[in-house]
């Protein structure tokens, strides 16, 4: 019996310590590099390989025991330390310390408890979203791992970046994050869809709550394009200046609308702007389409709270105005253009042509990055560039014709048998097309300057229109008979929209709104219409001009004397009309009437005491003295009368001023806050069509409308981050949110039901991103709450 029960006790033993043992019990050598012989046998020498080993112990491994799997995690981060081949110690991979594990007096309790507060453990990090981990780079700092944000992180990149959502299951990314962040898994594009519209009513709830807090007149760009599959989209885009007198533009809408008559436009502008709650509008920026007309039309019956009733909201885009007037005067263009342009296409018309031209530009030693482009004829700017870089290669295309004999003859032989080539430029073609650069570079330059949309540009519109009309003058005054015929044509475009007064023009728009006169805008209506009023009052806002002598020198050099008196008449009248209805807006209570003196004495207990008796007397006999004319001041006439600023100032800051100012003129703040952030032209919302052409190309024609307007306009809002406390907002940006969702929703509700009626369309699917969207909006935002 004892011993059976010795022998019981040593297979235990030798069991735990995972020693295979033979039939009779002992316990068999195992091949170690450190083993020692066991119960006194002598140490065997390991020579050879272990199959070797194996073979001469074939006999007693038929009755050896087979071991036994580790049953810990813990041995995944250990190596097991063998002492005469018994398990002693576990040795951590990450740090390399030994750590005792004894099978029978210590186990994998140490192993364990040293694995939670290994310093160079990378997986104890999970557990404690607390502890950071240090990083020492180029600056020191704390970094943890947390897979939500990362994930908010990559779908932003996605919207961002314009990728295609299923860029995370791409195998070359798939590998960079395995090296980068092994922990993090990227997500799959069914997984990025929903991220990216949760990103997306999170953005926008940030956006609306700005528009709550910082905006109170917003000013509106809009525009339609077309796609590449045929549908039809509109952009709305707002601009504002905030309480901090920052400029800031929102896209705040991209749909898809039925066609691009004045009425659809119409409607849905106003129903954007009624989503977002904007229905103080300032001026809204279109083209020159008639339809747009129309759609302003629309917007003025059904939005009442317009400021001056609705009668400055429609401001035309300068952009395309400027184009048109170039146009006109480009119609018939100059013999020289026409030699420079084909003199530029024979060149690039062939690889050995580029090679022959190339030796001869090194040969005159032309050191320029600037090469020859090829204008297209319907654009005037492209023409602008092609003399630019025409003009630099002068004299090579002078070497050129004496080392290519086929270039003289190609220009000169009739195209078609019909008309005559254009010929070689010669030296007073290139001094005409020098002339005609330096001429279109000025409608260049002001193109950029008023297409500005990150910057104030409506202080400046009055002076870009000056300039425009000091060079068309020019070259109506000019000898040349085709530069005078050019001049003429751009003359007559621009008084169609900046050079003619009518003085009638208010009376036919008061006749509009009540329903007369429908007739007359059919017809002549549109040539007579007068230019903003709100051009002339951002010169006044601007405190370097006002109602200077300036200011009615310009306007006179502009519609001459006779007429110059009637705009500067008009100016004076708008802006007081302007002021007094700001003034009702914007001013106290307390202010609107002048405070009352009374012969009583206060007999309310206050900080002033006796002291404001002695205020009250003296303000009387001030009063009296002078008269009650200085009191009744009121703050745009205290503004006029101040001196102006230096105009020759170049870091002159508008808004810098306007804030430093604000406390003196309260009620003209307000309205220069509405009236500087007019925009002159749509190229901010026409920049919404690049990206639209970039997100549906042709290997994403089957991205939704919702989609496609959620990433556009996210992607605007995340590259110009809306500046709000987060903290501060945390419930009201939930109940936006969840707002936002539910809106989500009944319309989703809405377009299902109508589509159940009618036969299903190809190209849509049933189980699109914007299904699955609302409902990771509600998890995340959930989320975020429960960690704020």
């Amino acid at each position: 019996m004892g011993t059976e029960s010795e022998s019981s006790d040593l297979d235990v033993q030798n069991q735990e310590n995972d020693v295979p043992q033979d039939g009779d019990g002992h316990g068999k050598e195992i091949v170690q590099v450190d083993d020692e012989p066991m119960d006194g046998l002598e140490r065997k020498k390991e020579e050879g390989s272990t199959a070797a080993n194996k073979d001469k112990e074939s006999g007693d491994a038929k009755t050896q025991r087979k071991e036994m799997a580790p049953r810990s995690d813990m041995w995944n981060h250990f190596n097991k330390v063998f002492v005469e081949g018994v398990l002693t110690k576990g040795k951590c991979k990450n740090c390399k310390r030994e750590i005792k594990a004894h099978s029978v007096f210590n186990g994998t309790t140490a192993l364990n408890k040293h694995f939670k507060v290994c310093k160079r453990n990378p997986h104890v990090h999970l557990k404690d979203q607390k502890q950071g981990v240090l990083q020492v780079t180029d600056f020191i700092g704390c970094w943890k791992f947390d897979p939500d944000k990362l994930r908010a992180a990559f779908a932003q990149m996605v919207i961002e970046d314009e990728l295609p959502f299923a860029f995370g299951e791409k195998s070359g990314f798939r590998k960079f994050m395995a090296i980068a962040c092994p922990r993090f898994k990227p997500p799959s594009r069914r997984t990025c869809t929903r991220d990216a519209v949760g990103t997306y009513y999170e953005e926008k709830a940030k956006v609306k709550l700005f528009f709550q807090e910082q905006c109170e007149r917003v000013c509106i760009t809009t525009d339609c394009w077309t796609s590449q599959q045929q549908d039809s989209y509109m952009t709305v885009t707002a601009h504002f200046i905030d309480k901090d007198w920052k400029l800031h533009k929102k896209i705040i809408g991209f749909f898809k609308i039925k066609g691009h008559r004045g009425e659809d436009i119409g409607k849905h502008l106003v129903t954007c702007l009624m989503e977002w709650g904007l229905d103080k509008v300032m001026t809204i920026t279109v083209d020159n389409a008639s339809s747009n007309d129309g759609g302003i039309g629309y917007v003025r019956k059904h939005m009442k709270t317009l400021i001056a009733g609705g009668k400055y909201l429609h401001m035309r885009c300068a952009a395309h105005i400027v184009n048109l007037i170039v146009s006109d005067g480009l119609k018939e263009v100059d013999l020289s253009v026409q030699r420079v342009r084909a003199a530029v296409r024979y060149v690039k018309n062939g690889t050995t042509r580029l090679e022959k031209f190339k030796e001869c530009a090194d040969l005159e030693k032309v050191d320029t990055k600037a090469f020859l482009n090829l204008d297209v004829c319907t654009r005037w700017n492209s023409t602008h560039d092609m003399l630019k870089a025409a003009i630099i290669y002068e004299k090579v295309f002078a070497r050129y014709a004496d080392e290519d004999p086929c270039f003289t003859i190609d220009l000169n032989r009739e195209k078609n048998g019909k008309v005559q080539g254009p010929g070689v430029p010669e030296e007073q073609d290139w001094d005409n097309a020098k002339k005609m650069d330096e001429f279109l570079g000025h409608f260049a330059h002001i193109t950029v300057r008023v297409s500005a949309s990150l910057n104030v540009t409506a202080n400046t519109f009055f002076h870009e229109i000056g300039e425009v009309n000091l060079l068309v003058r020019n070259w109506l005054e000019s000898e040349d008979p085709l530069q005078k015929e050019m001049g003429k044509r751009m003359k007559d475009k621009y008084d169609k929209y900046w050079g003619k007064w009518h003085e009638k023009d208010l009376e036919k728009d008061m006749e509009k709104e009540k329903g007369k006169g429908k007739e007359k805008e059919k017809g002549k209506g549109k040539e007579k219409e007068n230019i903003n009023m709100m051009i002339f009052m951002a010169v006044v806002i601007d405190p370097r001009y006002k109602l200077s002598e300036y200011t009615e020198i310009a306007i006179g050099e502009m519609y001459g004397d006779g007429n110059g008196q009637k705009v500067w008449s008009a100016i004076n009248k708008c802006l007081y009309e302007l002021f007094e209805e700001s003034r009702v807006m914007y001013a106290p209570v307390a202010t609107d009437s002048a405070p009352q003196s009374t012969d009583a004495p206060r007999t309310e207990g206050g900080k002033g005491g006796a002291a404001s008796l002695m205020k009250e007397l003296i303000a009387k006999r001030m009063r009296l003295n002078t008269g009650a004319s200085n009191s009744s001041k009121s703050e745009l006439e205290k503004y006029l009368a101040e001196d102006c600023e230096d105009i020759e100032s170049t870091n002159f800051d508008i808004l810098a001023w306007w804030k430093t100012n604000s406390s003196r003129f309260p009620v003209l703040a307000r309205l220069a806050r509405d009236v500087l952030a007019i925009p002159i032209s749509t190229v901010a919302s026409e920049s919404a069509f690049s990206t639209g052409g970039r997100v549906l190309d042709d290997f994403r024609t089957s991205l939704t409308p919702f989609m496609v307007e959620g990433i556009i306009c996210t992607q605007d809002w995340l590259r110009r981050s809306t500046p709000i406390n987060i903290q501060e907002n945390t419930e009201e940006l939930a109940k936006l949110e969840e707002e936002l969702i539910q809106e989500f929703k009944n319309k989703a509700t809405i377009s299902s039901k109508s589509k159940s009626t009618k036969p299903s369309q190809p190209g849509t699917s049933k189980s699109g991103p914007n299904k699955s969207g609302p409902k990771s909006a509600t998890r995340k935002s959930t989320a975020n709450r429960k960690k704020k």
